[in-house]
């Protein structure tokens, strides 16, 4: 079995206004997302349709060998 490393993996970062808190999607789907989010030293993982939240940044996450160039 090998890893690769050389993938990029994407976090959609999301802000959920009635709970007044910002997570992120862990699956996104056509009507709603199941979203992820912490509050109060709490984690939750809700489903939530998707007018009910405002996607704000995605981040790339790679990794790389060492020894590689960014």
């Amino acid at each position: 079995m090998t890893e690769n490393h050389n993938e990029e993996e994407i976090v959609e970062y999301v802000y959920i206004p009635d709970e007044g808190v910002y997570g992120t999607i862990l699956r996104y789907g056509a009507w709603a997302s199941l979203i992820e989010y912490f509050d109060g030293g709490i984690g939750y993982t809700i489903e939530i349709p998707n007018d009910e939240f405002i996607e704000v940044d995605q981040i790339g996450v790679g990794y790389l060998e060492e020894g590689e160039d960014l």
